[in-house]
């Protein structure tokens, strides 16, 4: 079903671009809620389904961090514009809106990616962290800069730094970054997933050849920034994502020539990160869903490394260990029964199948 919404999805504005749509469709529709801007929410969302259909599977959204659609719809200021309120009131113990909604039928490809990369993920609550290499200092600038960057990606839920950097009083930070599982911790500090980097900052003199077998001062220094980062899950420890970024930037003096190295740092950065969380997006809504039951998080492990040696499959992730419940998420181009069916010839782990889906399967081990 997922798939048949994205197939229509994907037509429709294909077609919307081809025969070059850019004017807005009037739709009216009535939205109800508990009170007037629960209403008015309900209606957008109804408004834009009718026109674009319902695009996003939402059984991609969990209890835990549930993320309503009308509100994504909202933030993606190319679907609804005007809306004009017909009637309104209280009826059946429910607040109704009658209303016509101008609803965009040629959304640019970029809203839609923004859109769909939160939903995948279910809009989590993403911390920033970047310290001085060899420091407990934050590099603020850098931190502000991917901030910003994801929040302009529609990703409206970001963790004060400072706050989840008090995990490295208990040396946890440094557990995750060199890979080593902390789970549960994500409830904690009120994070789904943290973006952990260390920044290395150094200049140098820029000489020129004197023609006389020497070199002579410019005044000018060079200054170098390398940053190692890593995108890393929370209640899991799972390291999603690893990068390095290297800038640099010239002026008179080192103190000049770091400050601007550091600036280029804070943009290259911020695009990189948007970068790799669009991968973790475009992840989490593809592939094979597994549900494993089991109390023993090294078990659960020990099945994602043999999930992980099976042909064809690129990629296994275990999204979620809580309450003796974990998510394994599989880039696989195999179904699930034929997944299964080689998992059982050749884990290590002694599991049973309870029940299996399209594209989902839960095991207890």
């Amino acid at each position: 079903m997922k798939n048949f919404f994205k197939i229509i999805f994907t037509t429709f504005f294909v077609l919307a671009g081809f025969f070059n749509i850019v004017e807005a469709r009037e739709v009216t529709v009535t939205g109800v809620g508990t009170d007037r801007e629960s209403a008015l929410k309900d209606a957008r969302r109804i408004a834009v389904e009718e026109v674009a259909g319902t695009f996003i599977d939402s059984r991609t959204l969990t209890n835990k961090s549930m993320v309503e659609l009308d509100e994504i719809y909202l933030k993606s200021s190319g679907f609804v514009g005007k809306v004009n309120v017909l009637n309104e009131g209280f009826a059946n113990g429910m607040y109704q809106i009658r209303a016509v909604i101008d609803v965009d039928q040629n959304p640019s490809p970029e809203i839609l990616r923004q859109v769909q990369a939160v939903m995948a993920l279910n809009d989590p609550r993403i911390a920033v962290i970047v310290f001085k290499e060899n420091s407990a200092v934050h590099e603020e600038a850098i931190e502000s800069a991917i901030m910003d960057r994801l929040i302009s990606l529609n990703f409206s839920h970001m963790t004060d730094p400072n706050i989840v950097a008090g995990l490295q009083n208990a040396q946890m930070l440094n557990s995750l970054y060199n890979g080593r599982p902390v789970t549960g911790i994500g409830s904690s500090f009120g994070a789904d997933f943290i973006v952990l980097g260390r920044c290395r900052t150094t200049s140098r003199d820029i000489k020129i050849p004197d023609f006389k077998g020497g070199y002579q001062d410019t005044g000018l220094n060079d200054g170098q920034t390398e940053m190692t980062a890593k995108i890393i899950r929370l209640d899991t420890g799972d390291i999603l994502e690893t990068f390095t970024v290297e800038t640099s930037g010239i002026g008179e003096g080192n103190t000049v020539a770091e400050r601007e190295a550091l600036k280029n740092m804070a943009n290259k950065a911020a695009e990189k990160v948007e970068e790799k969380f669009r991968r973790i997006g475009a992840r989490s809504s593809q592939g094979l869903q597994i549900t494993v039951i089991s109390n023993n998080y090294n078990k659960v492990q020990s099945l994602a490394n043999d999930l992980r040696s099976l042909p064809g499959v690129q990629n296994v992730y275990i999204r979620e260990n809580l309450n003796g419940k974990a998510i394994i998420d599989v880039d696989t181009d195999q179904n699930v029964d034929r997944l299964l069916l080689l998992l059982s010839g050749r884990s290590s782990v002694n599991f049973t199948v309870e029940s299996t889906g399209s594209g989902s399967a839960r095991l207890r081990i």
